[in-house]
């Protein structure tokens, strides 16, 4: 195959173009000032962990940690004063004195 110097210079152009702009997946997560939760006073930015990101402090105001007998962790939502959801499997045949809820934190098993 032969090319001309036209075509080779947009090949390299185009392969240089796609190595360096790589499109972003990333967004900023927008809270409804309206919602019965409320919202939390830091906006945050959401994407994909990919290499991850710190979050600041009290972003997600709504996630805890639970720690079931001082080792494993497992993520949650609040939905209420009295409510954390979680998977099943993180607090199956577990006893509620077993379990630690951590939130307002970002270290673990602190908060």
């Amino acid at each position: 195959m032969k090319f001309t110097l036209n075509t080779a210079t947009i090949i390299l152009w185009a392969l240089f173009l796609l190595i360096i702009i790589q499109p972003s997946h990333e967004y900023l997560y927008t809270c409804d000032p309206n919602a019965a939760c409320g919202c939390s006073s830091n906006s945050a930015s959401v994407s994909r962990i990919v290499g991850g990101e710190t979050a600041g402090t009290s972003t997600w105001g709504w996630a805890v940690s639970i720690s079931i007998g001082g080792s494993s962790l497992c993520g949650g939502s609040i939905l209420s004063s009295s409510w954390i959801l979680t998977a099943a499997h993180c607090v199956s045949g577990v006893s509620a004195s077993q379990v630690t809820i951590y939130a307002g934190s970002n270290t673990r098993f602190s908060g």
